[in-house]
Formats: C-alpha cells, sequence, structure tokens
C-alpha cells in the first residue's frame, strides 16, 4: 500500500474530536477539490507525491496498542486496493476504524468485504459547490448510512449553505435514524459566526453539530503529521 504518512495525534473533527487515534494516511484521490489542505497526498502526471510502498501487517505493526483507534484518511483511503484487507484486519484485532471518505467511492460495495462490526464507522464528505466536486457525490452512499456514521458538510459560500440544506432535508425524509450530521467552514473562507447562526435558525439543522478544525487552531494549519 502507497502510505504517505503514519502518526499519532488527536481527531481534530467529527464523533472522536479530541480523542487520542493512530492517523493512517494513504496516497492518490479520485477528487481535485479546490480546498484540498492534502494536496502532498494527490499524485498524478503533474502531483508529485512522497510514499512508502507498505504490506498490511507493516502498517498494523504502526498502529498504536495503547489508543486501538485508527483514523484511515488521505488522499482518498478507499481506492486503494488493499483497503478492505487493511480495514478488516484492524478491526480483527479489536481496533475501532473511522474511514474518512470524500462521497465519491462506493462505500456500499466496501461495506460487503469488511466485517460487520460496529468498531467500524465512515466520515464520509457531501462536497458542496465551492469544492468544485458535487456532480462526483454518489447518492446511495448517503442513502445508505448507519446511525454511527457521519455527514460532514464544508461550507465555503452561501451557495453551499442553500445546497447543504436541500440535501439534508433529502435525508432526513429518508432516514428513521439520521447519521450524525457535523458542519464546519472551508478554513478562512466563511464567517464561522454566521453558520453557527444558520445551524441555530434552520429547523433542519436541529440536531446537526457545528465544527471548527481543532489540529488547525494547536499546529500551524499547514503543518503535517499532527
Amino acid at each position: 500500500m502507497k502510505v504517505v504518512e503514519i502518526f499519532d495525534s488527536i481527531d481534530g473533527e467529527g464523533i472522536r474530536t479530541g480523542r487520542p487515534a493512530t492517523f493512517i494516511r494513504l496516497a492518490g484521490c479520485n477528487l481535485r477539490c479546490s480546498y484540498c489542505d492534502t494536496a502532498y497526498a494527490l499524485f498524478g502526471e503533474d502531483e508529485p507525491c512522497e510514499y512508502t510502498e507498505m504490506t498490511v501487517g507493516e502498517i498494523i505493526n504502526k498502529v498504536n496498542p495503547n489508543y486501538r483507534r485508527v483514523t484511515l484518511t488521505g488522499g482518498e483511503p478507499l481506492i486503494a486496493p488493499d483497503a478492505a484487507k487493511l480495514v478488516t484486519r484492524l478491526i480483527e484485532n479489536g481496533v475501532e476504524v473511522n474511514i474518512e471518505t470524500n462521497g465519491a467511492v462506493d462505500i456500499v460495495g466496501f461495506l460487503k468485504k469488511v466485517p460487520d462490526s460496529k468498531k467500524l464507522f465512515f466520515t464520509i464528505d457531501y462536497k458542496l459547490p465551492s469544492s468544485g466536486m458535487t456532480d462526483k457525490m454518489i447518492w446511495r452512499n448517503f442513502e445508505n448510512l448507519r446511525p454511527r456514521d457521519v455527514i460532514k458538510f464544508v461550507v465555503g459560500s452561501d451557495e453551499d449553505v442553500r445546497e447543504m440544506k436541500s440535501v439534508t432535508e433529502r435525508l432526513v425524509s429518508v432516514y428513521k435514524s439520521m447519521p450524525h450530521v457535523f458542519i464546519g467552514a472551508v478554513y478562512g473562507a466563511f464567517d464561522v459566526r454566521k453558520l453557527v447562526n444558520i445551524i441555530l435558525t434552520e429547523p433542519v439543522f436541529k440536531d446537526a453539530r457545528f465544527q471548527v478544525q481543532l489540529h488547525k487552531m494547536i499546529w500551524d494549519p499547514n503543518e503535517r503529521g499532527v
């Protein structure tokens, strides 16, 4: 597997915010979001990316046994050929796995390849218009989430707010028990006070949670390995 970095830190966002975990960042992504903050994990013709080839066993040996929590991220981790094998091995070892995925890879098919375990959950992005990637979203991903999964919206414009509201209303009509919904702003691009006010005043967001990227408040926003 092509591994960009493995490091211990606290989860900076989502339902495990502030909790220690081992981060496994894999190389490569099928999207090119306008605000991507991990461009160093992309590779293509004009995108040199430094990574280390590692086996599943070698990766697992780097997981901190004290935490037994992994955040599998990228890039886009689910495009890695051995992603299901890695996740299966982690779950078998008693590790809780959070897969950060971009909404443009089929998670329904992926779930058929891994154990049905409460130790696995997704944090899945719905890419809003400012990302430039909205048309790449696979809608059935968002219709087939479990209550423990997380849908993440990152808002960068008023158009994003309108799209987020429309998507959330559609999802509320689908689910008896909604997945977690987390809402944040593109770093430095949208007024967070305005975003909080939207969450407070729009009934469809009554159960949503506002989030900041905690790691960017603790360390330099461009620092790697944190």
